[in-house]
């Protein structure tokens, strides 16, 4: 079922986007060259890793061929150490008249050091083979870190890493918007949106143009921000949108063309969440967020959402305890300023309570302060107990 608008056709089923009825060539030819320029990466690519692997299996070639001349040699000189020490024992002169017929003891040597020549020389070609062996494997693991999920697992792991330095849920959220930038091919810019009692404000922005574009959206009170926080997915492939008539062109003043937002959930969607709100992704093109970059997205939103709710658990829990401390402390600094006041009045528990308490109304302090105050100096100003 389709509502038509004055911009073009809206599904009224959630999650899907309004598609411009207008056709333009450019932007069939843009998607064409980069289906290509992903086309000519991906086979560039592959034919990489074949010339690796035919690369990998010619040193292994060579590498069984070194070593079978290595055991070859090895062979000759114990062949030749053998006949030198049986024609000792037999005093046989290695050379000269009386010599047993065959190689002479010159060409022997020439021969061992021939070989050894030779063994060096294998040896280095095995370092050049090693070398350009791990010159491959590091052009091959740049490759795959080029690859965008491997980018974002990289991304992952360093929001994770970031998570528990993190003072307050707008730093690890200015970390997600930076890394949605890095990773989700199309986005130039982005931002998080957070409601908190209705009011509407921007606590993470990679760029000025940004945090602009998020303003529009508030003063029209209506755009794809707003939207995403009740929706999963908001994409808008260009403006003007007919979704969002009072916004109309505005985001184009600040260089967006197109928009996809996430809404940032609560890890239990029936509990409160201390982030509702959005995740804002812009481009300077048109149409510029295909299927992968909004799947890429939207898992980098889910992230965001589970990662700053931890995070304002964890500083939430912080403050109890720290509460929880100064609440203890007080309670041992009044005790102490009770047994004072009992002590030297000579009066009960409850009296000396309520005298501290009507000399902090008195004197317009914190109870904790004035019994401080006694257990330090021995007095109050008008709480008639005496110097220590």
């Amino acid at each position: 079922m389709f509502q038509h608008t004055g911009a073009g056709v809206c599904s009224t089923d959630m999650g899907r986007s309004c598609v411009a009825m207008t056709h333009d060539p450019l932007d069939d030819e843009r998607r064409w060259a980069a289906d290509k320029r992903d086309f000519v990466a991906d086979r560039r690519d592959d034919i990489a890793a074949e010339r690796d692997s035919v690369a990998d299996a010619r040193d292994a070639a060579a590498d069984e061929r070194d070593r079978l001349a290595d055991v070859r040699a090895a062979l000759l000189d114990e062949r030749e150490r053998r006949g030198d020490a049986r024609a000792a024992v037999q005093g046989i002169p290695l050379d000269g008249p009386a010599a047993e017929p065959g190689e002479p003891v010159w060409q022997r040597d020439d021969g061992r050091r021939s070989r050894r020549r030779a063994a060096r020389e294998r040896e280095d070609r095995r370092a050049e083979r090693d070398a350009a062996a791990a010159a491959r494997g590091e052009a091959a693991t740049r490759r795959e870190a080029a690859q965008p999920t491997t980018l974002l697992a990289m991304v992952f792991a360093e929001i994770a890493e970031h998570l528990y330095a993190a003072d307050n849920v707008a730093d690890v959220l200015l970390k997600v918007a930076e890394a949605a930038v890095s990773t989700v091919a199309g986005c130039r810019m982005a931002s998080i949106t957070l409601s908190e009692g209705g009011a509407l404000r921007t606590v993470a922005s990679t760029d000025p143009a940004a945090s602009a574009t998020d303003d529009a959206q508030y003063q029209a009170g209506q755009g794809p921000c707003l939207t995403a926080i009740d929706e999963p997915v908001v994409y808008a492939p260009s403006f003007p949108d007919g979704r969002w008539p009072e916004l109309a062109s505005r985001p184009l003043d600040f260089g967006v063309q197109s928009t996809v937002s996430y809404r940032l959930a609560g890890a239990h969607a029936t509990a409160p969440s201390p982030l509702a709100g959005s995740m804002n992704l812009y481009a300077v093109t048109a149409d510029a967020f295909g299927d992968d970059a909004r799947t890429i997205g939207l898992v980098l939103a889910a992230h965001a959402s589970v990662a700053a709710r931890a995070v304002h658990d964890r500083v939430t829990l912080e403050e109890l305890g720290q509460h929880l401390q100064v609440a203890l402390s007080s309670r041992d600094v009044i005790g102490q300023a009770k047994g004072i006041m009992m002590e030297r009045l000579k009066i009960t528990p409850e009296a000396a309570f309520d005298q501290l308490r009507r000399s902090s109304q008195r004197l317009n302090q914190k109870l904790r302060d004035v019994a401080a105050r006694l257990t330090e100096t021995g007095e109050i100003d008008d709480a008639g107990t005496t110097r220590r």
